[in-house]
């Protein structure tokens, strides 16, 4: 479902993902953890083109997004092209980036109505069905500002799923949340999981990964350090620096 091999990215002099390499499977959910600045979200990020990299290829279903081949050089694919692809990877952020002046309902018609031209009966009737989904039916008609954190980051998860993507892609969804507010985000997400979404998540959640996960890999300074299934990574993980990073935030 996604391929990703051996990325580079820099912010000028800062080298942030060094030669990355990963491959998610359909219907897979792969965790990323590791420590702040580890290069997490910008990996993440790269998956659905949100940054470009300058080196290496990312394939979504066998399609490159973003870099092309053309006459023996890499190119920027055109705009039409990765508008197409992006549509298929949803993308769910910290910080639920809602539009506030317009209501949850419309909030997750935004997107189909504007990029797919779905008409508004049957885009409405969808919005509802997925408010319903993470559990906030009753919330259609209220603006962000109206919510606590946690409803507007199942609001933004509904918003992604209206697109119906192939691919949903997490980025520190519950890091901006009061504590409380944590669980019923992750509960939608495992309902996702269960559902056989293909999901790739950043997060400091370990609960969340140990239960939900396939497949957890550990980044660390840029570079993909390991990758196993949680069992492994939590209870023998093969890197020192993996340990170092769980035994601390284990602890906690």
């Amino acid at each position: 479902m996604i391929s990703v091999k051996r990325i580079h990215k820099s912010y000028g002099n800062l080298h942030v993902l060094k030669d990355v390499s990963l491959n998610v499977e359909q219907g897979e959910v792969v965790v990323i953890i590791g420590p702040s600045g580890s290069g997490k979200s910008t990996l993440l990020r790269c998956m659905n083109y949100l940054e470009q990299i300058q080196e290496g290829s990312i394939e979504i279903e066998g399609k490159p997004i973003g870099l092309i081949q053309k006459d023996g050089r890499f190119v920027e694919m055109p705009q039409k092209e990765l508008d197409k692809i992006r549509a298929e990877v949803g993308m769910v952020f910290q910080n639920f980036n809602l539009f506030p002046h317009v209501s949850a309902l419309e909030n997750v018609m935004m997107a189909p109505m504007t990029v797919k031209k779905t008409k508004r009966e049957e885009t409405e009737q969808l919005a509802r069905e997925l408010l319903r989904k993470v559990g906030l039916a009753e919330k259609a008609d209220m603006y962000p500002d109206q919510l606590s954190g946690g409803q507007k980051q199942r609001v933004a998860i509904a918003r992604a799923l209206a697109m119906k993507p192939k691919v949903m892609l997490f980025d520190e969804p519950t890091s901006a949340l009061d504590p409380e507010l944590v669980g019923e985000v992750l509960a939608v997400m495992k309902q996702l999981a269960a559902e056989g979404m293909t999901m790739v998540v950043v997060t400091h959640e370990m609960g969340f990964a140990r239960e939900v996960a396939d497949r957890v890999v550990m980044m660390d300074g840029g570079t993909l350090i390991e990758d196993g299934p949680p069992d492994k990574i939590f209870s023998a993980p093969d890197q020192p620096r993996t340990q170092a990073f769980l035994s601390k935030v284990l602890s906690h």
